[in-house]
């Protein structure tokens, strides 16, 4: 009966923390200094964009004459009002879809939160059937401990029954 109700506590938390989301990871603070280039969506767009130079990092960690005029040209049409996809879209048109550094509409992080809700169900349901194999497990023990003592104790008792009496003399 124990069993039952910490499996209920157990079944009740996880659900609970899968339903209000607390399960996803904490993202680390931000120094103040990064915050202002992400505040306008600049930092975001040019994570997304690869530096046509070279085609091995994106603009905003990308050092070179090519990237630096990229990353002054997205500010100053973000100023402008242009959408961040607008102007993805722009730079595809003109660099080929080469320059995105996910394709349009696979965004990985959006399949994070499914993996880790199914990583926490599976997880669960592992927990239950160790818990129903432990209280299984309890409850033939006391049954096989007296077929144990029917079985062999009865020379295992005579011999020590025999060796009492000798060291008492």
């Amino acid at each position: 009966m124990l069993i039952r109700h910490w499996l209920a506590v157990v079944l009740i938390v996880t659900s609970t923390v899968i339903a209000t989301g607390n399960g996803r990871a904490a993202t680390p603070p931000v120094a103040t200094a990064e915050l202002a280039p992400a505040k306008d969506g600049a930092r975001a767009l040019q994570e997304r964009l690869m530096a046509p130079c070279c085609w091995t990092q994106t603009l905003d960690v990308h050092e070179s004459e090519v990237s630096t005029q990229l990353r002054a040209e997205i500010r100053a049409r973000l100023a402008r009002g242009e959408a961040p996809e607008a102007i993805e879209d722009d730079f595809a048109a003109r660099f080929g879809e080469r320059i995105r550094a996910v394709p349009k509409g696979k965004d990985p992080l959006k399949r994070v939160p499914v993996v880790v809700g199914l990583a926490m169900l599976a997880s669960a349901v592992g927990l239950v059937l160790v818990l129903r194999r432990w209280a299984r497990g309890r409850a033939e023990e006391p049954a096989l401990r007296s077929e144990q003592r029917d079985a062999g104790g009865d020379d295992y008792d005579e011999r020590l029954d025999d060796e009492l009496r000798r060291l008492d003399g």
